[in-house]
């Protein structure tokens, strides 16, 4: 089983792919990567094109044309040839085509979010003929939700190929965290700090619902280029006092936080650019992994990821409701109490490291056949 990704580690690319190689139960399992992020941990099934001059080179212009240099990094492989490709992220899976022939592998193809979302990719006719090509040639494309499945089908993808897998949480790096949740009312904005996530709206919410509540705090954890927007927002919103900025932080102190918070809001939208988050952030499964209720808006995949009982679903652009629902919360200790135990188990039995890795090899079985 090879999987195959760009690159790995910092803010460059996502843990899931690497978590989803690093699981296999009947699949032996390596990782080709182009280059992985300074002080990046070097697994024995990983393999860096970068690492080998020829493979590198190869690597690198397969992306620029159309995959036409794999029959090269296909030498890698020849002794002990993968019974399937899964090619991570759809731009970059549509450039893997020729090494999947090479091989004789078929290729299974995971789309993630700008993808399928950003105008970049559905507005191009490039890439809507690269993405053609990929949806005939694929034997099968997963998705993390039906959204995104329905956003696929759209652009041309046949039905019968669509598979919803759910991301994985990364069960062994929560399981050292200890949660205790936070004195008083906290509220938690977490991830990158982009147009899609929405966080301008969250700030505007709790400053509606608990501006001037010396009890009531918002934490938010994360960076990105709307960083400076987001402070003039906050302080627009006289909650000097009440907002926490922690900036960005390495995954297991980053989950130790937003752990504390007694509901964790997640107001995605669609960006100007057509930029959405296609699925929904795994940052919503793993905070609920840890037993966080949340507030999601009913865009995308995010009422998929929500756990029934354990969270709230409103559309993402109705402010007072926000706002309502946040006071409720504030007032109603018990009710997040009770909402506590619905997230972790729905999180726990949907998003385990196994029921993912169960579901991939399914997929794996039918089209190795």
């Amino acid at each position: 089983m090879l999987h195959s990704v760009w690159r790995l580690g910092g803010d460059l690319t996502d843990p899931w792919v690497e978590l989803q190689s690093a699981n296999a139960e009947r699949f032996d399992s390596r990782l080709l990567g182009m280059k992985a992020h300074r002080g990046h941990p070097r697994s024995p099934s990983l393999l860096l094109a970068r690492d080998r001059p020829g493979l590198w080179l190869a690597y690198r212009v397969s992306q620029r044309s159309r995959g036409l240099t794999t029959a090269w990094l296909a030498r890698a492989f020849r002794r002990h040839p993968p019974t399937v490709l899964h090619a991570h992220y759809g731009h970059r899976a549509s450039c893997q085509i020729p090494l999947a022939r090479e091989l004789r592998a078929p290729l299974v193809a995971s789309f993630y979010g700008d993808d399928a979302t950003h105008v970049r990719f559905t507005r191009s006719r490039r890439w809507l003929s690269a993405y053609a090509r990929l949806f005939a040639f694929a034997s099968a494309v997963v998705v993390e939700g039906p959204a995104m499945a329905a956003r696929l089908e759209a652009l041309g993808c046949p039905a019968e190929k669509l598979r919803v897998v759910r991301l994985p949480a990364d069960a062994a790096s929560l399981e050292g965290i200890k949660v205790r949740s936070a004195d008083g009312f906290l509220a938690s904005l977490a991830g990158r700090f982009t147009e899609k996530k929405g966080f301008d709206f969250g700030i505007r919410a709790f400053a509606r619902a608990l501006r001037g509540r010396s009890d009531a705090r918002l934490l938010i954890v994360g960076g990105g280029e709307q960083e400076e927007e987001l402070r003039r927002i906050a302080a627009e919103e006289r909650l000097d006092g009440q907002v926490t900025w922690a900036g960005r932080l390495p995954f297991e102190r980053f989950m130790s936080a937003i752990g504390r918070a007694h509901v964790g809001m997640y107001p995605s939208r669609t960006a100007r650019h057509g930029d959405s988050e296609g699925g929904a952030p795994v940052t919503l499964a793993e905070a609920q992994w840890l037993g966080v209720p949340s507030i999601v808006s009913a865009h995308d995949d995010l009422p998929f990821l929500a756990a029934p009982g354990g969270s709230v679903v409103l559309p993402p652009d109705d402010l007072d409701a926000w706002a309502e629902v946040l006071l409720g919360l504030y007032r109603d200790r018990g009710r997040l109490a009770a909402m506590r135990p619905a997230a972790k188990a729905f999180a726990r039995a949907h998003h385990s490291p196994v029921a993912n890795v169960r579901a991939r090899e399914s997929i794996y079985d039918c089209v190795s056949r």
